[in-house]
């Protein structure tokens, strides 16, 4: 019986050492968009610092292309500036060039993506700059903003043709998320600014009605509490006083012959007396004590939470040994004396203009009595007369 031989079947061996395929169109674009996709996610998260987003657009247009440098150029003027480069001309950040006389600017006239194989004989380009960042062929896209063009996208090789249309076709994406990041980041920074012009502005209206409530409380030429603002103080002391049965004194003063100074120096010499006497008036009371202005040359003092009368009369002593003092008024000295007029509280269900009324009708004793001195009022009408 005769064998029947059967032919053997070979099967490929594969070559592991054989070179790699070069990857079909169908795969390079595949690589593209994933990589955009990628690449659209980084630049959301570097969204919203301006510098950080412009670096991470450049630096990933270079990884995706056959760019061995990257720049986004924004229009300033008349000059395209180098606002974020990486590779090549990272180190040109800040650079300057013509917009009439360069590509970029062509490119941003014509709303065009412009590309270049050979920079040496192109003339569109700037052959001495292509030459200082190592351009030897580019790409450059626009990028818009509300329709505008504001700058370029450009890519850039030391070598001739370097650049294929996907290279095209990844920067005209490219340049699309970039402008809308642009986009987004100016609108974010127009928000930003408004945001703080409203808070500048809610400052500066604070600011003026924290002024407006000063200066309705307040006299404008001494920068002691006015009347309205005294009675109110004065109000609420009363009410204290009564409430813990506290000791309390009113001192009702003017300056002596006053009218005189007016009449015979001039109301700018009366001011600035009018001013001084107030702040020598301050440093004799305590911190606790209330000094203000009614009008004139008319003053009161509050002294709260005393002990005893004579914790009074001794603050009133002293206001009168202050002010007898020289004043330098003018560069020259000023002597004047002040009268006082007081009145006591304690316990009593008094009104506001009932107590003014005692601390002024002892200040008018005063006056009769010589000025220059201090008189107490008490409830029979009785006044001490100071020694």
């Amino acid at each position: 019986m005769t064998k029947k031989h059967h032919a053997s079947r070979s099967r490929p061996v594969s070559n592991k050492n054989a070179p790699a395929k070069p990857a079909t169109t169908t795969q390079k674009f595949i690589s593209h968009m994933n990589r955009l996709i990628a690449t659209q996610s980084q630049l959301v998260d570097a969204n919203f610092n301006l510098d950080s987003f412009l670096q991470e657009a450049a630096r990933q247009i270079q990884l995706m292309t056959a760019a061995t440098g990257a720049v986004v150029e924004l229009a300033h003027g008349e000059e395209m500036v180098f606002r974020a480069a990486s590779g090549t001309i990272e180190k040109y950040t800040g650079l300057r060039e013509d917009k009439n006389a360069s590509i970029s600017g062509l490119c941003l006239g014509t709303h065009q993506i412009l590309r270049s194989d050979d920079t040496e004989n192109d003339p569109r380009v700037n052959v001495e700059l292509c030459r200082k960042i190592q351009a030897r062929s580019l790409v450059a896209a626009p990028l818009f903003h509300g329709g505008n063009a504001i700058g370029v996208l450009k890519i850039t090789s030391d070598k001739c043709n370097s650049f294929d249309e996907f290279d095209v076709q990844t920067i005209r994406l490219m340049a699309g998320m970039v402008g809308s990041g642009l986009t987004r980041q100016m609108l974010h920074d127009k928000a930003q600014r408004l945001s703080e012009e409203k808070k500048r502005a809610q400052e500066e209206l604070a600011k003026v009605e924290k002024q407006l409530k000063h200066m309705s409380h307040h006299d404008y030429l001494t920068g002691l509490p006015n009347r309205n603002s005294f009675n109110e103080q004065l109000a609420l002391t009363l009410s204290k006083s009564k409430r813990k049965k506290q000791l309390i004194a009113l001192m009702y003063l003017n300056i002596d012959h006053f009218q005189n100074i007016n009449d015979t120096m001039g109301h700018a010499v009366g001011d600035k007396l009018l001013h001084a006497f107030a702040m020598r008036l301050k440093q004799c009371i305590r911190s606790s004590d209330v000094a203000a202005r009614l009008g004139g040359d008319e003053f009161t003092l509050l002294i709260d939470d005393i002990n005893e009368t004579q914790d009074a009369i001794v603050i009133a002593e002293k206001v009168l040994q202050a002010m007898r003092k020289p004043f330098s008024i003018q560069s020259k000295p000023l002597h004047i004396t002040t009268s006082i007029g007081i009145a006591f509280l304690k316990d009593a269900d008094i009104s506001v203009d009932e107590f003014i009324k005692q601390a002024d009708q002892a200040l008018y004793v005063a006056k009769n009595s010589g000025r220059n001195t201090y008189y107490v009022f008490d409830t029979e009408l009785l006044y001490e007369r100071s020694p």
